[in-house]
């Protein structure tokens, strides 16, 4: 089997993108709900990105070195649109169900709204969610054959 290397490419991010998630969003939910503070995150949180840039790094070297990088065709760039796309509408989704929770935290009486941090949580899980769907569904076109 012969993959491209945007195909290699987008296993490795899914692969940061999981384990940075992993590392990161049930420690942060828990410890907001605890009612932690958002700057005892902060090692955490540059663990996160210490690990993204580590996993990117070594992945796309690896299969830099190991694969005839031809550059981008058709349909790649094809590909990189479509899931661009949906992964658009799944932040889009994202963002209103945020916009709805504060609402009907707000509206309901005895229900205090979302606290501005964990407003900021559910935005990052947002644009994760959406950045894990575009690259889920990248991997999708190419298994696919599109």
């Amino acid at each position: 089997m012969d993959w491209s290397f945007e195909e290699k490419s987008a296993w490795g991010s899914l692969l940061a993108v999981v384990i940075s998630s992993w590392l990161f969003f049930p420690v942060a939910l828990t410890h907001l709900a605890a009612g932690g503070e958002l700057r005892e995150l902060a090692g955490r949180a540059i663990l996160v990105v210490f690990v993204i840039v580590v996993v990117e790094i070594v992945y796309h070297s690896i299969f830099a070195i190991a694969s005839r990088n031809t550059g981008s065709d058709e349909r790649d760039v094809l590909i990189s649109m479509k899931a661009d796309k949906w992964s658009g509408y799944v932040l889009a989704f994202g963002v209103c169900w945020i916009i709805g929770l504060i609402v009907v935290r707000d509206v309901l009486p005895g229900s205090p709204p979302p606290s501005s941090v964990l407003i900021a949580i559910y935005l990052l899980l947002a644009l994760t969610v959406s950045e894990a769907s575009k690259i889920l569904l990248q991997i999708w076109y190419y298994r696919t054959g599109i």
